[in-house]
């Protein structure tokens, strides 16, 4: 029989998470180009505690500053940098960012994960255009074939959790209110 701290090992703080990072990262033809700077400030996103699996969550500015002991202002001109690479997407209104290929290396492998991932998602400030670009990356990283039926029915379930609403269904909506 497992002791409670064995049980509530997956729920400990002090359990560290893991998340891949390709060992190609540094051959990249993209990341190749850049700046060591930006090469560790891209590699601190991967690794961050802040990062979840699905690469989509909330990291103000300000946290990566203090974690990074950076000036707030390299800090935002890095995240441009990443943005205009295609690294990344970050709305620095609501401090939403999205790593756009974390689900190519890592994807949902079982029923808890993706439920996880999902409350997650539900939980995020609303960006539509960030949830339907996350969307479109799930269903380009998780539909390929090799991976587990988890990784490959989570665009599907995604689809249904977060549909957009039409312009028509918003107008009746509005007009009923």
């Amino acid at each position: 029989m497992l002791d409670h701290a064995e049980t509530n090992k997956a729920t400990r703080s002090d359990v560290p998470r893991y998340y891949r990072v390709a060992c190609h990262f540094w051959s990249d033809e993209k990341v190749v180009n850049w700046s060591e700077s930006l090469k560790l400030f891209a590699l601190y996103l991967l690794t961050t505690k802040h990062r979840n699996l699905e690469g989509f969550f909330v990291l103000p500015p300000e946290y990566i500053a203090a974690d990074m002991r950076l000036p707030l202002r390299r800090v935002k001109d890095a995240l441009g940098k990443l943005e205009q690479e295609g690294f990344l997407r970050f709305d620095g209104k609501a401090n939403l960012l999205l790593i756009r290929n974390a689900l190519r290396y890592q994807q949902p492998d079982s029923k808890n994960v993706v439920k996880a991932v999902i409350a997650r998602v539900r939980n995020l400030p609303d960006n539509q255009e960030l949830r339907n670009e996350f969307l479109s990356l799930a269903r380009v990283h998780c539909l390929r074939s090799g991976l587990s039926p988890f990784a490959q029915g989570f665009p599907a379930l995604l689809e249904r959790e977060f549909r957009p609403v039409s312009n028509e269904r918003q107008e009746v909506a509005c007009r009923v209110v």
